[in-house]
């Protein structure tokens, strides 16, 4: 495991909190043993947390220290340096990152994508085309998408689509994989696309749906971080890249976007969040409108 900094080869750099230590020593081991979590977040995900944000990181890591029989963030600091750590570091990542989303969020974005950007790109022609949801989460973005895409390209009609679904977060991933979602989930949903594409549950499984097969096998769910370059060799018509930038600094925000450029077909869409902006940053992209980037070609 690369670890910060702050940390040696595999323990803090603080002495032990005991419990008959001075209060200020086991705040200063524990402020420790915060910033260094802080660093490692950071350097396995990007993902920006500070001491401002204690209360939350405590609450999260809560339940896995628990779970490992540790009281104190600096023991829990010690076993995600060990040896046996590096699952843990997964754990703990998948804690602290947000999996917020819904069907149809910013429901823009699909019908720009399939009412204008899509039969833009393939001029009428029945060829095949990719679909990126580069941050995924429980899987509501890429079913959304999905769901537009075989209302508007409906496979019986012979239109070859694929999407590939990426998270961070294994324990998002498994639920999304899954399919199954609350009945309330799918609120928004028009009562129509529910019934053709969600098989409804019964006995133990009532009230909540199921992605039926059809549409399910369209999508292909992977772990990935974003900041890794071994799947740079994909070309996608479209990207979403959606409500994750704000989590990332300004420099690796260029570095997600310079790669996730790389990944696009030639004349092909990265959407953002509504509320992301990319201003001020080197990018090999044309800003269309807020939240909408297109490649040259």
């Amino acid at each position: 495991m690369s670890v910060p900094p702050a940390v040696g080869a595999n323990r803090l750099e603080s002495a032990p909190v005991r419990p008959n230590s001075p209060p200020s020593t086991r705040r200063g081991a524990e402020l420790r043993a915060l910033d260094w979590i802080v660093a490692l977040i950071y350097e396995r995900s990007r993902i920006r947390l500070s001491r401002e944000k204690e209360a939350l990181i405590r609450a999260r890591l809560g339940k896995r220290m628990r779970a490992l029989g540790l009281e104190t963030l600096p023991d829990y600091c010690e076993y995600l340096g060990s040896s046996e750590g590096e699952d843990e570091v997964r754990q703990a990542i998948d804690a602290l990152t947000t999996n917020f989303t819904q069907f149809l969020r910013e429901r823009e974005h699909f019908e720009f994508t399939v009412g204008e950007v899509l039969p833009r790109l393939l001029a009428g022609k029945k060829k095949p085309f990719g679909i990126w949801s580069s941050a995924c989460a429980t899987g509501e973005e890429p079913y959304t998408m999905a769901l537009y895409l075989e209302e508007h390209f409906p496979s019986a009609a012979g239109w070859d689509w694929r999407i590939w679904a990426t998270d961070i977060s294994t324990r998002a991933l498994e639920k999304a994989a899954r399919g199954i979602y609350p009945d309330d989930r799918l609120i928004e949903l028009p009562r129509d696309w529910v019934r053709k594409y969600f098989q409804r549950g019964v006995g133990g499984c009532a009230g909540h749906c199921r992605v039926k097969p059809q549409l399910q096998q369209r999508i292909s769910f992977q772990q990935m971080n974003l900041l890794d370059t071994s799947h740079d060799d994909g070309t996608f018509e479209v990207i979403f890249c959606r409500n994750v930038m704000i989590y990332f600094d300004r420099a690796t925000q260029e570095q997600v976007v310079t790669r996730l450029s790389r990944a696009l077909a030639p004349g092909g869409y990265l959407f953002t969040g509504r509320s992301e902006s990319l201003s001020g940053l080197a990018l090999p992209l044309k800003c269309l409108r807020p939240s909408i980037y297109q490649k040259p070609g």
